[in-house]
């Protein structure tokens, strides 16, 4: 096989046979460096005819490129690919932020009306509450925390006053 690049006329004649043009045969052997048992013996690949779904795209405004990306990126079938109306750019923003969206619109809706943060409600549901309470309870003041803080520490201890505020001890000098 010194001369693979050469191709004689009976493998010409052999190509078209099944349907191999001599175009198609060079390019094969010539430029992708098919070996030619190969390049003789592999049919053409079929080509899918999408004109009319292509004009039918184009009367509904839908651009070739974007039907084709339809089709082969996104595997829409032809007739979908050519009717589907494209959307606006306030429609596909939209449709992103309620895909991205972890909570509920409605739950958001109601920490609203509650006067509650989202960042509160997030911070809330993360460290565990249920999302109906983290939507409904009050955000309390510093004052409720020191009073939640210290009926804890009774339950916990007893009464702290006990501890820190002794009657003074009386010293005499001398």
């Amino acid at each position: 096989m010194s001369h693979w690049f050469y191709i004689t006329p009976e493998e010409y004649e052999q190509a078209a046979a099944i349907g191999i043009d001599s175009e198609n045969l060079n390019r094969r052997v010539r430029l992708l460096g098919w070996d030619k048992s190969r390049a003789l013996t592999t049919p053409l690949g079929k080509m899918t005819d999408r004109k009319y779904w292509a004009n039918v795209a184009k009367q509904n405004g839908i651009g070739y490129y974007t039907f084709m990306n339809r089709i082969n990126n996104l595997g829409w079938d032809e007739e979908k690919a050519a009717t589907t109306p494209l959307q606006d750019r306030k429609t596909a923003a939209a449709h992103a932020t309620e895909k991205g969206r972890k909570f509920p619109v409605e739950l958001l809706r109601l920490a609203e009306q509650n006067g509650i943060a989202y960042h509160t409600m997030r911070a809330r549901i993360n460290k565990g509450w249920d999302p109906q309470e983290a939507a409904t309870m009050a955000v309390g003041s510093h004052s409720d925390a020191g009073k939640l803080g210290k009926a804890a520490v009774i339950d916990k201890y007893g009464d702290w006053n006990r501890f820190s505020f002794k009657d003074p001890i009386t010293t005499t000098r001398a």
